[in-house]
């Protein structure tokens, strides 16, 4: 991987940023399955979202 391409994965923050919404809300589509995730970190708490997921078509509600 060079220094311009783009992570696989990305951080709740960032995909929030993207589809301008809370992390919150990315947090319950990605536990509801409607985002491709992954736990990291020791005790697993740390969400990751693959980086597909940021072009690929979605039906995600907007946040409330």
């Amino acid at each position: 991987m060079d220094a311009t391409s783009e992570p696989e994965w990305l951080t709740v923050s960032e995909v929030a940023r993207h589809f301008r919404v809370s992390t919150r809300t990315v947090t319950r589509w990605a536990l509801s399955g409607r985002l491709r995730m992954r736990r990291v970190g020791p005790t697993g708490r740390l969400i990751r979202i693959h980086s597909s997921e940021l072009n690929s078509e979605h039906d995600l509600p907007a946040s409330a």
